[in-house]
């Protein structure tokens, strides 16, 4: 008896396993070691219901060695904790919380490739959270149902491209992660959050562009910038929230001072109200319906990205009097403005020979796409913003003078008829961190012209060094 107390040798458990509707159903089996109860029949099963203990050891096993796994059921199973590097995560996770989906359960990070064979999955009852990436880039389809149970976290990721899910059903979660839910273009209907829901990540449900609406509770207090980017919901909030606010389908502060998010599938012009003071990062960043977006005189903030991919937008876009910051990507491939009209009382921007410049930060912050021929930055600009002339395939000559001291990043993206560069400065502008200025420009088509015995020092600079022809002016 002394003998059997301490043995933990496998051959104590004899696994259950029986097939009935084309449902194999295993108990009875050694938590961690599910492969010594399935062995070779692995790699058959496409329904898989599991009546006893697992961990993180058994979850790699189904990830990565029952290719044709299509269903589990795990509402009779319990998830144990574990400790080691033979989990899910392999050397990224050392320790797995019980009750818990384990990190990467059906997403290999070593590949890194979700199971797109897995296709449905019934949760434990006492699920407490789903774990960073479970399930990225999965098969999953259909209705997913939480189970009361999960009152903690959906974690970063944990959904993300999950590309067939075509609903949620949430149960009573209080904080849902970064990119848990981003890119599942295949949700339709509603997003109803629950009410016990605090938190929602950026990009937790970006790019789910086929969305109906979006129900905000009353107990959310915190949505991040870009939790709802590009997704197509309109937004309604509950009366009750002292955070947030929706008119028109469109997401507010509650003392609607600042816009948050416009849905992508807002068509037409969109007038922004009268007490608006700020325009939120990517508030209507892929809004591709849109035609117009009339904003309000008071109007004093632009954040970054916050027109990004609006290809919609036609005429010329009107720059209020009290607006005096525009920040990063505003613009950027919003190809079809025509031109930017400033209002006459605004002394912070100007528009000239199709390039909108921030005077008071001696900036350049966005050439129209449509210019053509040769550009001469003016003397007194200092600075190149992010991707101001980004895609402006047309243009065929630039002069950088003297008086610039820093190139965005990706500031001359893609221009690719750019045949001649004229730079004044005979010290090479330092690209450390803006690497990207000159990306997909032909650098080996394009000619740098540099002062008179700078050569050197070009040729020696990192990024200038590229340019497959560097000459003195």
């Amino acid at each position: 008896m002394a003998l059997l107390n301490g043995c933990d040798d496998d051959f104590m458990f004899s696994a259950k396993i029986k097939t009935a509707n084309g449902i194999t159903t295993v108990s009875n089996f050694k938590t961690g070691y599910l492969d010594n109860a399935l062995l070779a029949d692995a790699l058959l099963i496409k329904k898989l219901a599991i009546n006893d203990t697992i961990n993180a050891r058994d979850f790699k096993f189904m990830r990565d060695n029952m290719p044709n796994l299509k269903s589990l059921d795990l509402s009779n199973a319990v998830i144990a904790e574990y400790r080691g590097y033979e989990g899910t995560g392999g050397n990224l996770v050392y320790y797995y919380n019980a009750g818990c989906i384990p990190e990467y359960a059906f997403y290999n990070p070593e590949k890194p490739k979700g199971n797109q064979t897995f296709k449905t999955i019934i949760f434990p009852e006492n699920l407490k959270s789903i774990k960073n990436y479970a399930f990225t880039k999965c098969g999953l389809s259909g209705q997913l149902t939480f189970p009361a149970s999960l009152r903690d976290t959906i974690g970063i990721s944990a959904f993300a491209y999950c590309e067939n899910l075509t609903g949620i059903d949430f149960a009573a979660t209080s904080f849902i992660g970064t990119s848990a839910f981003q890119s599942c273009s295949g949700l339709t209907g509603d997003i109803v959050l629950p009410d016990s829901v605090f938190t929602v990540k950026s990009w937790a449900f970006a790019d789910c562009k086929n969305v109906n609406s979006v129900s905000i509770p009353s107990t959310l207090n915190e949505i991040e910038s870009t939790a709802f980017c590009g997704c197509g919901g309109l937004f309604s909030v509950n009366t009750e929230n002292q955070t947030y606010s929706a008119k028109d389908g469109v997401l507010y502060s509650y003392d609607e001072t600042t816009l948050y998010q416009c849905p992508v599938s807002k068509t037409g012009i969109l007038e922004v109200p009268s007490n608006i003071m700020s325009i939120a990062t990517y508030a209507f960043a892929n809004c591709t319906k849109l035609t117009n977006v009339i904003l309000p005189s008071d109007l004093w903030f632009v954040e970054d990205n916050a027109f990004y991919g609006c290809t919609g937008l036609t005429g010329n876009f009107l720059i209020p009097a009290s607006l005096f910051y525009i920040g990063l990507n505003v613009f950027e491939d919003c190809n079809n403005i025509q031109g930017f009209t400033i209002a006459d009382n605004n002394t912070t921007f100007t528009f000239s020979d199709g390039v909108l410049t921030d005077i008071s930060q001696m900036t350049i912050k966005r050439c129209l796409t449509s210019k053509t021929g040769e550009y001469v930055i003016p003397s007194d600009i200092m600075f190149i913003d992010n991707s101001a002339f980004s895609n402006c395939v047309n243009l065929t000559s630039l002069t950088i003078p003297e008086s610039v001291l820093s190139l965005g990043k990706r500031a001359f993206f893609n221009c690719t008829g750019l045949t001649d560069i004229y730079v004044k400065s005979s010290v090479p502008i330092d690209m450390t961190d803006t690497g990207s200025a000159f990306e997909l420009v032909n650098k080996d088509a394009c000619t740098l012209h540099v002062p008179a015995g700078s050569v050197s020092a070009y040729l020696n600079a990192y990024v200038w060094n590229e340019f497959g022809n560097i000459t003195e002016n």
